[in-house]
Formats: C-alpha cells, structure tokens, sequence
C-alpha cells in the first residue's frame, strides 16, 4: 500500500513538472514568454537555419506569421503574429478578440530555440453586419489587464495564447524534422559559342 501511494505521488510530481515545464511562464521584463530549448543531436548550424527559414515562408501566411529579420552571423530570426482567442458560452463560442505577439527563434550546432513573447489583447465586437470585428485603438497588454479585462476572460485567453504557443512550437518542430525545399540559386554555365 505504502509503495502504491509512494508511486502514484511520483507520478504525480512528474506530471506537475512536466505540465509546468510546457507553460506560460514570466521573463526579465515581468511578460509571458512561451520559451523552449529543443536538441537536434547531429545537425549542423546551416542545416537547421534553412529550414527555420523554410518554416517562416511556408507554415503560416504572412499575414498570420511575419517574418522582420533575418541574422545569419548570429542564427537570429525575429517575426510578429496573432493568435485569435475565444470565450466560450453555454451554448457557442466565438472569436472574443486577438492576441499579437513576437517570436524569436535562435539556431546553434545541434540544436535550437525559439520563444513567444509581447502577448497584447485587441477586444473584438459585433458590428452592424452581425460578425465580428477588432475594435481600434484598443490593445491591452496580458500582463497589464487591471480593470480592462476580468479575470475568468484573461485566464481563458491566457490558455488560449498557451494552446496556441504549442501549435506553433508543434510546428516548427515538424519543420526542423523535415528536409527544406527552398530552391537554390542555380548558377548556370555559360558556353561561348565563337570557341569550339
């Protein structure tokens, strides 16, 4: 009995590490960060900034993902995007508002890493048409919510932000996995037809 109730705490602390490990946590700057360190044991430094730069063409349209720089010297990109969040009703759900945010992600031999960060909310409301809309000039930091948004609303878009940090982790890690297909430069051979 006492090694089952042993066990099953065991189990228990793992899972809380684990779900703590994979969660919004707070950097330097006192804002949510979504940060992950993945190994790639065996491949070069080349290898995974090709296809990080293949992810940030092809996963996600520009509008959703926009990729703003590119260092190759320090295997740096940086890129902007949304996440639509959403509160859910008894009986519906729907889009409540935006969430914008930063990504960055650093590439090294044999591994990389990439986090998500400046989590600001912009409200959606219905308009005249019955669908929803952003309102303008109305963007509300996650960390900064006092008075603006109640607190079942921010915890339900703080796990929506969280669901949608893992997706994207999700996806680039598939992207890293896979070989990228950006087309390379084919220097063509020239022949001079006067000298034969």
């Amino acid at each position: 009995m006492k090694k089952l109730i042993a066990v099953s705490v065991l189990v228990l602390l793992t899972t809380v590490a684990f779900a703590q490990k994979d969660s919004l946590a707070v950097d330097e700057n006192n804002k949510y960060i979504y940060y992950q360190v993945v190994s790639q044991p065996g491949l070069p430094f080349d290898t995974l900034f090709n296809r990080a730069l293949y992810f940030f063409k092809k996963a996600y349209p520009e509008s959703a993902l926009k990729l703003e720089t590119v260092d190759k010297e320090k295997g740096m990109f940086t890129a902007s995007g949304y996440l639509l969040v959403s509160k859910k009703t008894l009986l519906t759900s729907h889009e409540d508002g935006a969430v914008s945010f930063s990504m960055r992600v650093d590439v090294k031999d044999s591994k990389y890493r990439y986090w998500l960060s400046d989590f600001v909310f912009n409200p959606y409301q219905r308009n005249r048409f019955n669908t929803y809309e952003s309102v303008p000039g109305i963007y509300i930091p996650l960390e900064k919510p006092e008075r603006k948004i109640e607190k079942k609303d921010l915890l339900a878009y703080l796990d929506g932000v969280l669901t949608g940090s893992r997706k994207i982790g999700a996806t680039l890690k598939q992207f890293m996995l896979k070989t990228s297909s950006l087309k390379k430069e084919v220097k063509l051979k020239k022949i001079s037809t006067k000298d034969w």
